[in-house]
């Protein structure tokens, strides 16, 4: 047998290399090195090293996921200037907006627009609400600011829920107290109901002609789906420790007696907002309830009734303020609020709500039954 060629009936020739045979005929090009030797094996990726780059960007991703939801935690709704008002966060600031003006004495505007609700109710950047942290924190920079000798509170409200209300009207009396200076609003397009009932207090209330104001009174709504219920074959099955325990369910029909213990909580804070109107605008409360039956009035109206003290618009209301304050040639400023760093991690982290959901708002009705100073046509 000669070793120079291959096995006999082989006709691949040898390698060199026992056992190592060349790629021809396997589709590898062949690789002559001119030495006999095999050819050198291709580099292969370090399979460690793949592992090692992708667990580096599943940690960085679950990094910033987990610093991110942190972040809105520990800064809460309002940010690091913003939030409800609590002693751990520093309070928001706003930026001046010019309006007229070019005195070194200020008017300031303070907005107060949207639904009125609670901050826990509306949310960051939920829909327009106007709420008692952020008016609060208006106010507290209006009374800090030496500067600033009156305020203009720009209502447009339609009103909202009695508590939120109830304490807006608290800051405007405690701010009128402490800092001696005169709070003047100006209702837009629509200040009614709640909307009313927080500008009571003001040391004068300048309507437009056709402001839509009035509707004064309280409201509670209460779904009931009790025969759809039915036509879809559904029962709803509860156990309570008292017979009231679910008044108002929308599973059930309101009984004599629970429509009787929802008057009462209506009239009581019924009683309240009379009492705020009689206070405010120094009306017989005889006459304050005969005017508050729920009836909307124009701005035109409002005057005649005595509830508004003169028509016009933000420059009328800006020079009553001024004189109420003695000063002339105020520069009139606006209080705005840009969205905090958290507010918009938050607006892009929020949940969304359900489509029926949106559909019952939009109708004015909800699921969580609200007493309400609320003007709903």
């Amino acid at each position: 047998m000669d070793s120079g060629h291959g096995r006999e009936g082989d006709n691949t020739p040898a390698t060199g290399v026992p056992g190592e045979q060349s790629g021809r005929g396997s589709g590898a090009p062949e690789v002559n090195t001119g030495s006999g030797a095999p050819p050198p094996a291709p580099p292969r990726r370090s399979r460690r090293r793949g592992l090692l780059i992708g667990g580096a960007i599943a940690a960085a991703l679950l990094f910033l996921t987990v610093g991110t939801v942190l972040l809105v935690v520990l800064l809460g709704p309002g940010g690091p200037v913003g939030g409800g008002g609590g002693s751990a966060q520093a309070p928001m600031t706003f930026q001046e907006e010019y309006v007229s003006g070019e005195g070194r004495e200020k008017v300031a505007v303070l907005p107060v627009e949207g639904t009125i609700g609670s901050e826990e109710v509306t949310g960051a950047l939920a829909t327009p609400a106007a709420t008692p942290e952020v008016l609060r924190n208006e106010l507290r920079q209006a009374a800090e600011d030496e500067s600033v000798r009156a305020v203009v509170l720009e209502v447009n409200s339609p009103g909202g829920g009695v508590t939120a209300s109830a304490r807006m009207r608290d800051e405007i009396l405690d701010f009128k107290e402490t800092s001696k200076k005169p709070v003047v609003v100006s209702m837009g397009d629509i200040a009614a109901s709640g909307g009313y009932y927080i500008s009571a207090p003001a040391d004068s209330i300048v309507a437009n002609p056709s402001t839509l104001t009035g509707s004064l009174g309280v409201i509670i709504s209460l779904l009931n789906y009790e025969e759809a219920q039915e036509k879809l074959g559904l029962r709803e099955e509860v156990v309570k420790s008292g017979e009231l325990k679910d008044i108002g369910s929308p599973a059930n029909e309101l009984t004599p007696e629970e429509r009787g213990i929802f008057q009462e909580l209506v009239n009581e804070d019924y009683d309240e907002f009379v009492r705020v109107i009689v206070e405010g605008r120094g009306l017989p409360e005889d006459r304050v309830r005969e005017l508050a039956d729920g009836r909307i009035y124009s701005g035109r109206q409002a005057e005649d009734l005595g509830l508004v003290d003169e028509l016009g618009d933000l420059e009328t209301a800006a020079g009553v303020a001024e004189d109420l304050a003695g000063v002339d040639g105020a520069t009139v400023v606006r209080y705005a609020q840009e969205p905090s760093f958290a507010e918009l991690l938050q607006s892009r982290l929020a949940p969304q709500k359900p489509e029926a959901l949106k559909v019952l708002e939009e109708a004015g009705l909800s699921p969580s039954p609200e007493l309400q100073y609320l003007y709903r046509p």
